[in-house]
């Protein structure tokens, strides 16, 4: 079964988004994809209460908890309205909010001892990329997120380098099954229950097949393409 995850991010109005969640549940139930939306964190509730069947994730979710912690969104919440999948360390999270490794760290811990799935975004920059530094800095990404000394259930670790996310520009096929390779002997020094790989950036509708094809890739995590109703299709 092939992870889908709509990343909605902030491009929809709250009409828009339930009627591209009316599009995802009316699609016929199957085997071979698993589809999780992720609208903006303020839609969340009201989506899950209209189409109680869709899967949802969060596109983030804060370390502070209930209290005097304005515009923060607590762990409970998600937890209380059933939300399962939760989006950290997005690149845009990232650049916007100083978000770092260890902050992300301990939200991914936060989210597995409430047993909320954390989707694990990581991804180099195209001065490491051009540089050929790609494993090297995914390493030490992984490596200050994850303890080796933990056991962890379900993990999402979704690959998206960071100057292919909305540019239109994407890796060579072979070089993303070369990271996917890459990735799946260095998680294995690490005690995941399970661990999907996706694969993040610019995927559309001329790529999905292609990306899909390859063979150690658990799914993707789509961004402004997968804010078209022709594309949630796809997956019918």
């Amino acid at each position: 079964m092939k992870y889908i995850i709509f990343n909605w991010k902030s491009y929809l109005n709250i009409s828009e988004s339930m009627n591209l969640s009316k599009v995802v549940s009316k699609l016929p139930s199957t085997k071979k994809y698993k589809l999780i939306s992720s609208p903006n964190n303020f839609y969340n509730l009201t989506l899950k209460s209209r189409y109680p069947k869709n899967i949802y994730a969060a596109q983030n979710v804060d370390l502070h908890g209930k209290g005097a912690s304005t515009g923060s969104i607590d762990i409970q919440d998600l937890v209380s309205n059933k939300i399962k999948f939760c989006i950290l360390g997005h690149s845009e999270v990232r650049s916007n909010f100083g978000e770092t490794d260890l902050i992300i760290q301990k939200k991914t811990d936060l989210c597995l001892h409430n047993k909320i799935t954390p989707i694990v975004c990581i991804g180099e920059p195209v001065d490491i990329y051009k540089s050929k530094k790609t494993k090297n800095y995914l390493k030490k990404q992984i490596n200050k997120i994850f303890k080796k000394s933990n056991i962890y259930n379900e993990v999402i670790l979704a690959y998206e380098p960071l100057w292919s996310i909305g540019t239109g520009l994407t890796p060579k096929m072979s070089e993303i099954n070369d990271i996917l390779q890459f990735l799946t002997k260095i998680l294995k020094n690490y005690s995941f229950k399970k661990i999907k790989i996706l694969y993040g950036g610019s995927v559309n509708l001329s790529n999905i097949k292609e990306i899909l094809s390859l063979q150690k890739l658990d799914g993707v995590l789509v961004g402004s393409a997968s804010t078209k109703p022709s594309f949630i299709k796809y997956f019918k």
